[in-house]
């Protein structure tokens, strides 16, 4: 009796394994599995460097990367022949080293001729462009500098935190296509203090707004165009001042003039170049803003030209 009954055990417990096992699948099956998400390619960079002529950019070079720049300005080509429009004149210069410490923050240093002004940048991008995704690319920017002129130029009263200006600006950028890239910037500026000898109601404080646009004509060259305005409280902005009022100085209550450029820019993949007319003979964005008395509209452009150059570590 016993050899007749085991057979029958044996089957009875293969079909309760296999019931058990296909009972266990199907439960894994019916469980919902959620899509894993990942990121949208990033888009290319809307500009080549991380300034381009007189603008500042979303551009932040890769990590371990140091950068050089050479800012140059001539003088204004009202001189004509005499000073061989402005090349001969009195010019500006800034040379810069910037390192990013990672693909999303920049520091940098500098030195500029005039008002013998000292520095630091930081610049640090915080939302990309994405292909299909997110439309912008977003940076906050900041310069800091100090004026290193002996204490006469600031007169009595003197204190230290004189020398210092400040420089803030929210940058946003987007690649429209292959050939057309746009960035708007919005900027404040503070001056610790402002010549009040000539202009009782000197302000020490401004607003700007700045437009850049690039035209590409080739994998390595482009046309490119900047418009910067200032704003500041209780003065008249000065807009466009049609020939021929020649105005060599901003009369009281009335805004500096805005900074225009347009230019021509050569790239590599370790160099730019940028050759261009502009209005204003500062360089860095503070000088820009608060002390551009150049109207470019009434012919006082000068020449200047960017050269940078990177070396990754």
């Amino acid at each position: 009796m016993h050899k007749i009954y085991h057979p029958i055990k044996l089957i009875l417990l293969i079909l309760v394994f296999t019931l058990t096992t296909v009972g266990v699948n199907q439960a894994q099956d019916s469980i919902p599995v959620e899509p894993v998400l990942t990121k949208k390619p990033l888009a290319k960079a809307p500009f080549e460097s991380g300034i381009c002529m007189d603008i500042q950019t979303v551009v932040v070079q890769p990590a371990k990367t140091l950068e050089f720049v050479l800012q140059h300005r001539f003088g204004t080509i009202q001189g004509n022949w005499s000073d061989l429009f402005g090349i001969w004149g009195a010019s500006n210069i800034r040379l810069g080293l910037n390192f990013s410490i990672t693909n999303n923050l920049l520091v940098g240093l500098g030195t500029t001729k005039n008002n013998r002004l000292q520095d630091l940048q930081i610049k640090y991008t915080f939302l990309r462009q994405r292909q299909g995704g997110f439309p912008l690319t977003i940076s906050v920017y900041g310069d800091y500098a100090l004026n290193a002129l002996g204490k006469d130029f600031y007169g009595a009263g003197y204190k230290f935190v004189d020398r210092f200006s400040f420089y803030h600006e929210f940058l946003f950028a987007r690649r429209f296509c292959n050939y057309f890239s746009a960035q708007l910037g919005l900027s404040y500026t503070h001056f610790n203090k402002v010549d009040r000898t000539v202009d009782s109601t000197a302000m020490n404080d401004a607003l700007a707004f700045a437009l850049l646009a690039r035209f590409k004509l080739s994998p390595q060259s482009s046309i490119v165009l900047s418009y910067q305005q200032p704003v500041i409280v209780n003065y008249d902005p000065a807009f466009v001042v049609k020939y021929p009022n020649h105005w060599l100085e901003i009369p009281k209550n009335k805004a500096p003039y805005p900074n225009i450029s347009l230019g021509w820019e050569v790239s590599t993949s370790t160099h730019a170049f940028h050759l261009y007319l502009s209005a204003a003979q500062g360089i860095i964005p503070s000088e820009m803003v608060m002390n551009n008395e150049n109207n470019f509209f009434n012919g006082f452009i000068l020449v200047g030209f960017n050269l940078t150059r990177l070396w990754n570590f």
